[in-house]
This record gives structure tokens, sequence and C-alpha cells, in this order.
């Protein structure tokens, strides 16, 4: 397994994340100035939050589904084109396909949880702070949220079969475009910085801050776990990147 490949699985599955913000301390911290933070921007933080919290309960709730999904897309895929990049050359083209079966692992693992996300990015996209790059990013990161949640599946056999076809002389565009796509679109939850939304956070907020932790940290280990049926839907393919 290449390193750039590792690297895109580890943060391709939509659900499997980096930590979101660490626990802050039990008061409001003030900004730089020595002023207290703007109401406003702890309003904001809040209903960051909370619409954060269920979002990760949910993903919670949903990842044995999440697991089951990746086995029988593994299941699917080894029953409609085993074998098929038998004899193919280690090289970028098997390295982009690889690439999208990982794409694909995350389209499926996030399918339950397409509701949630809807919700979360209704609740944070709008949502404004004094510090201008606090709200670029929670708007860039729901937007490519959302984007993510509802990208297409697209066809493995298909593409593997055509490479195949062609020799393994030339990848269909298809695989291309939508590597393109997943990887333009790739976020992992919580990826807004702690530093930026912890001067905003108060006592309140410590426990479900705690609560999301700790569903966060399951959501990792199912993150490790999808590493094996990686491997196995390539060992169904015979893909060697």
């Amino acid at each position: 397994m290449s390193k750039s490949t590792i690297s895109i699985l580890v943060t391709g599955l939509a659900l499997a994340m980096a930590p979101t913000p660490a626990l802050a301390k039990s008061r409001t911290k003030p900004t730089k100035s020595g002023a207290k933070p703007k109401k406003s921007d702890i309003a904001a933080t809040k209903t960051y939050i909370q619409a954060d919290y269920a979002l990760v309960h949910t993903a919670r709730t949903n990842m044995l589904a999440g697991e089951a999904a990746l086995e029988e897309l593994r299941s699917k895929i080894g029953a409609e084109c085993p074998l098929a990049a038998t004899a193919s050359p280690e090289n970028e083209a098997a390295e982009k396909l690889s690439n999208e079966v990982v794409g694909t692992m995350g389209v499926v693992f996030i399918r339950d949880d397409v509701q949630a996300v809807n919700d979360f990015t209704e609740a944070v996209e709008h949502l404004r702070w004094s510090n201008q790059k606090l709200t670029r990013k929670v708007s860039t990161y729901a937007a490519k949220l959302k984007a993510l949640a509802v990208l297409e599946m697209p066809n493995v056999c298909g593409d593997v079969s055509a490479w195949a076809g062609s020799g393994y002389r030339a990848l269909p565009a298809s695989t291309t475009q939508f590597d393109q796509r997943f990887s333009s679109e790739d976020v992992g939850i919580g990826e807004v910085p702690a530093r930026l939304l912890a001067r905003y956070e108060n006592r309140g907020e410590r426990t479900l801050l705690g609560r999301t932790r700790q569903f966060e940290n399951e959501l990792v280990d199912a993150e490790a776990r999808a590493v094996e049926p990686w491997s196995k839907i390539l060992d169904e393919l015979d893909l060697q990147p």
C-alpha cells in the first residue's frame, strides 16, 4: 500500500474523522485584547457545538451499518467483476483506480448519514463570527461535507474492466473525474480548528464536547478498520496499486 493511498484512505471516509474541537477550559476565554467575546460569537459557537454533536452522534449510531455496507460493497464487486485487473501493471493508473475504490467506500459509508449532514450544514452554513477566518472555515467545511454526502458512486467494475479492455493502456475518464471531484470535496468531520472556537466556548459546552470527543474516538477506530475491506476489494479485483 503506497503512502499516498494510505493518506487518501485515512482521510477519505467521511465519517472516519480527525478529532473535533478539544475540551475547552470551563470559563469563556477572553480575546487577545482582554475583552470578552461578543454575545453573537458565543451564540454562533453554541449552535455549532450542538449541531456538531448531533452529527457525530448520528454517525456513531450508524457506524455498524456503514461497516456492513463496506462488506456488501466488497461482496458486490467480487461477484460482478472478480479478478478484473488480473495481470495489470503496478503504475499510476492502478493507484488512481485504487483511489476510486477509496472514494466509493466513502460514498457508501456516509449513505445513512446524509440527512444528518444536511441538518448540520443547514444549522451552521450561515453562522457568522467576528473572526472572519473562523466564519470562512466553517462555511467551507459545511459546503464540502454537504457535497461529499451527495457524491454519486462510481462504477468501479466498469472502470476497471474498461482499463483492462484497453490492454491497461488507457484509464477511463470517469475514474479521473471521480478522483478529482472526491479529492476536492474530501473532508474529515471536525476540521474546523479547535483554537478558533475555544475562546468562545463556556462551561455549558464542556459535557457536550466530551461526549462528542468520545463518539469521534470510536469513529476513528472504524476508520482504521476500513483498511481491511479496502485491501479485500483490491484482492477481489487483483489490483496492485
